[in-house]
């Protein structure tokens, strides 16, 4: 005897909410903590990488490039801190923006500092956000004037239109100028390391990118945001993250779900000054 067509169909149903359910769980369910590594935390660290994998079609500096030129360049260039401490540094790119108080309010609500690198024409008008961070902790950086790719411009170019532009806006804002610069979509040629190095600057890159603004466009961006980064959490790492440039919303919620995560694997938080065991502002002559 042939089952009836709506028993069938009541099977079919059924199995298709089991296979939601079961989806559910695998996508949703939260990882553990993340679990120490085996290495000494004084133990210092003989390459430096970008853990995240590399996003096709986005015309992202290789991933080889940028570890090749952290390697050659380790007392300018930085993708990671250098020893094995369970400390995340977390950093935010392209503000201030409209999201940057909302963000700046999570990381008051659970005591952590991070590190913004600012574009300079984004300060004028919200110099009072730009002290707001700097009086609550956080260390301030360049991330140039107007987030053009760099790599391959001319030294006037790179440096007085983008670099000490921006170095000089600090100056009128906070009455200081960082020590710490991140070049837009980290392309920066070996020449213009050169330059800031000269300069007593740091280029700061990353060690995980949660490409967070491709993500906010997504359907559960926060989600997709805090899956983004677990999976490479690391000793040391330096997390590439934004709080301008588009809207940033899912970035602030996943930020308030991955910090409690993070503690409870054990980890504390560092700007990226005190990672590395540099000033974070230059020392003006008077």
């Amino acid at each position: 005897m042939k089952p009836a067509p709506r028993t069938v169909f009541g099977f079919a149903v059924l199995l298709l909410l089991l296979l939601a359910a079961a989806w559910l769980v695998v996508v949703w369910w939260p990882p553990a903590p993340p679990a120490a590594g085996p290495i000494a935390a004084e133990v210092p660290k003989t390459t430096q990488s970008v853990r995240t994998p590399f996003l096709d079609n986005w015309d992202q500096v290789p991933l080889a490039t940028m570890a090749r030129q952290a390697n050659q360049h380790p007392g300018v260039v930085r993708l990671e801190g250098p020893t094995h401490r369970r400390v995340i540094a977390l950093t935010f790119d392209d503000g201030p923006s409209p999201w940057t108080p909302d963000l700046l309010d999570v990381l008051k609500k659970h005591r952590v500092k991070a590190t913004f690198f600012w574009l300079g024409s984004q300060m004028a008008g919200r110099e009072e956000i730009v002290r707001r961070a700097l009086a609550e902790g956080h260390t301030l950086a360049n991330h140039s004037w107007s987030h053009p790719n760099l790599a391959g411009t001319d030294e006037s170019y790179f440096w007085n239109e983008e670099i000490a532009r921006t170095q000089t806006e600090f100056r009128r804002i906070i009455g200081k100028a960082p020590t710490l610069m991140r070049p837009p979509y980290g392309s920066i040629d070996d020449a213009q390391i050169g330059i800031v190095g000269k300069h007593g600057m740091k280029v700061i890159l990353w060690s995980i990118d949660a490409i967070d603004w491709y993500r906010n466009r997504m359907l559960f961006g926060a989600h997709e945001i805090e899956r983004g980064v677990q999976p490479y959490v690391h000793e040391e790492a330096i997390v590439l993250m934004h709080d301008g440039g588009g809207k940033r919303g899912d970035t602030v919620t996943a930020v308030d779900r991955l910090i409690p995560w993070l503690k409870a694997g054990g980890y504390g938080f560092a700007t990226v000054d005190a990672l590395l065991g540099v000033p974070p502002y230059q020392q003006e002559a008077h």
